[in-house]
């Protein structure tokens, strides 16, 4: 599929970036020095904090699209790496959050540090290794081309794990990224290792599609005004939609028809988006589903780190599955133009869509 073009600039730093060296589809830096972007031009890229790349805070890996008028990458939500190690304790205090820690590598400095690995071998003999690795694989039965790149996090000072990522992507699954991770031999025994898109405020993804029934924020926390999270239980496993081949599936997506038709003037000028409606899903194969995988959201009413209440009420903000970590396991985050309705094939027990706000 490829994406129709979208203004989906983050304003914070004024505009959005040049693409980098391009094969084919794809998307990738050639150098080292050259922006941190991947994947691919007729679906989703991805990042990490670097000069001339997708903006925003420290330790979160960017998700964008590509507009097509001029060839660059629009931010549309950071992905966090929040690893919770194991432990009597309760969750919260055996959780570490990438965007929150303070680096031990780069002194005063908020955010994990994130960079790619050596160890990532060049899409071209004799390019840098910063492109990361493309090669043909037969991946279920398909041959497909396979961009690979191996992720350094600095160890989490928190609560002690360490673990590096590989960010992957199928030339045939265009608007998918899959994220894994992996330990280190002196990381604390890990828990879980949970990836996070944290900015459903910017979309205002308000719908959170489960099996034979939508949940809508505002009904979810329907008094809450706070400027802080607004918090419930996960979801479990049975509550998840499925696809034909067994895999699990959550989607959100705004109750907007217009998204782009709706702001809240007072707000920055960075929280205006100006794209279409998109709906955005975690995804897990049969393969990686373990028992006690859930879905978890939470909500917001004002923008981060702001008194600015978001239009239409309060939103779902960070969305994400959780499980037992198992190395290597994989999450599939997802971008697309089709409603959770339109799916092909189906999805198993998804409901009929809900109205949407004009």
């Amino acid at each position: 599929m490829k994406f129709r073009p979208h203004l989906l600039f983050f304003a914070l730093l004024v505009c959005a970036q040049p693409m980098v060296a391009q094969s084919s589809e794809w998307v990738f830096p050639s150098k080292a020095g050259d922006p941190l972007i991947w994947g691919r031009k007729d679906g989703v890229v991805f990042g990490l904090p670097s000069d001339g790349g997708m903006p925003g805070p420290r330790g979160l890996i960017r998700v964008g699209t590509i507009d097509h008028r001029t060839g660059k990458a629009n931010l549309l939500n950071f992905i966090a790496v929040e690893p919770a190690t194991k432990g009597k304790k309760p969750r919260g205090d055996r959780m570490a959050f990438s965007e929150l820690e303070k680096s031990q590598m780069d002194r005063g400095m908020h955010g994990a540090k994130l960079w790619v690995s050596p160890k990532s071998a060049g899409p071209i003999e004799g390019e840098q290794k910063v492109s990361g690795s493309l090669e043909k694989k037969v991946v279920d039965g398909r041959e497909v081309e396979f961009l690979s790149v191996r992720v350094e996090i600095e160890r989490f000072v928190q609560n002690g794990a360490h673990v590096y990522l590989v960010l992957s992507m199928e030339s045939d699954l265009p608007e998918e990224v899959h994220f894994s991770a992996f330990p280190y031999s002196d990381s604390k025994p890990l828990d879980e290792v949970v990836f996070t898109a944290t900015m459903g405020a910017y979309e205002r993804l308000r719908l959170l599609w489960l099996k034979d029934r939508v949940i809508d924020s505002r009904k979810l926390y329907p008094t809450y005004t706070g400027y802080d999270f607004a918090e419930m239980d996960p979801y479990p496993f049975k509550d998840m939609l499925r696809e034909q081949d067994g895999s699990a599936i959550a989607l959100c997506t705004s109750s907007e028809q217009s998204p782009a038709q709706v702001r809240n003037p007072q707000a920055k000028a960075n929280w205006y988006y100006g794209g279409g409606r998109l709906t955005q899903y975690w995804r897990v194969s049969a393969k990686d589903i373990a028992a006690n995988l859930r879905v978890r959201v939470n909500g917001r009413h004002t923008y981060w780190q702001s008194k600015d209440e978001i239009p239409g009420g309060t939103t779902f903000e960070n969305f994400e599955l959780r499980e037992q970590f198992e190395p290597g396991q994989t999450f599939i985050f997802g971008v697309s133009e089709k409603e959770p309705s339109e799916w092909v094939p189906p999805l198993v027990g998804v409901g009929p869509p809900p109205a949407l706000d004009k």
